[in-house]
């Protein structure tokens, strides 16, 4: 089964998202790094996900998006094709996980991770 690992809230600004779900959740921001603060919701001993902030690219709007662990992108991604979805971005190579980005038939965006 392919579970849901994190979430992903793309900003405009931030450094202003990071301190508002800090400040008002009490979540544990991480210092950022490629423009992506982790963020720690709670202890590992609670159910719930973790994720991050992300400084959402020019063109993409603001939004939360999930990310898919998966045992494989590429054969993910095609079967995602196969059922409607259209690819936003190729398989990236972050060097300990790859990172692939699609829309579903609806137009909502997701996270594909697979880990090496």
């Amino acid at each position: 089964m392919n579970r849901v690992i994190l979430f992903d809230i793309g900003s405009q600004d931030p450094e202003g998202a990071t301190r508002f779900y800090s400040n008002v959740f009490d979540w544990n921001i991480g210092s950022p790094n490629w423009d992506y603060w982790p963020v720690t919701t709670g202890s590992t001993d609670s159910q719930g996900i973790d994720g991050g902030i992300t400084r959402s690219p020019k063109g993409i709007a603001q939004r939360v998006q999930i990310t898919i662990q998966v045992d494989s992108i590429d054969a993910t991604v095609a079967k995602a094709v196969e059922n409607g979805a259209k690819p936003d971005t190729d398989k990236m190579d972050f060097g300990d996980f790859y990172l692939a980005y699609l829309f579903d038939p609806q137009g909502i965006r997701f996270g594909l991770i697979q880990y090496k």
